[in-house]
């Protein structure tokens, strides 16, 4: 089986290790996409497997075109709750049978593109009447927080 690389080799050296040595609140979060970091801090933490995370705003504080970047708390972002699962960590989406029978009644568009883009099918959901739980993987490193704009692309 042949593996797939993607992105920057930095970002795909960096992610799923953890740089401190226990979670707490207010610890820093690098998520690695493609080639670019996006930071958050941790606001809430249940154990080490399970935690809260909040987006940092960002400004640029250098030059165009370079990564000077200032990192501000802001408590009107969304919090994102994470789980750890073997050795990654994952956002947990759960959809009920409420809320899906809601997005199809309601031809809601914007929430049947979200439902099928986590892979939720809402009659199966409906017609079963139980909550229905996806996990999406995020490659991200604890105790650091960077963000990293990627102006290449």
């Amino acid at each position: 089986m042949s593996r797939v690389w993607y992105g920057s080799l930095q970002n795909r050296l960096e992610e799923n290790k953890q740089f401190c040595e226990e979670i707490k609140v207010g610890t820093g979060m690098t998520k690695y996409s493609w080639s670019d970091c996006d930071a958050y801090e941790v606001v809430e933490v249940t154990d080490q497997k399970h935690v809260k995370v909040r987006e940092y705003d960002h400004e640029l504080v250098g030059e165009a075109f370079t990564n000077d970047w200032k990192l501000t708390s802001n408590p009107d972002n969304p919090i994102t709750e994470l789980v750890k699962r073997g050795k990654y960590w994952y956002v947990a989406i759960t959809l009920t049978p409420e809320q899906a029978k809601e997005i199809r009644d309601n031809h809601d568009v914007e929430g049947l593109v979200w439902a099928c883009n986590c892979g939720f099918i809402l009659d199966e959901i409906i017609e079963s009447g139980k909550s229905k739980t996806k996990y999406h993987r995020w490659n991200v490193s604890f105790g650091v927080a960077q963000y990293y704009y990627d102006y290449s692309f």
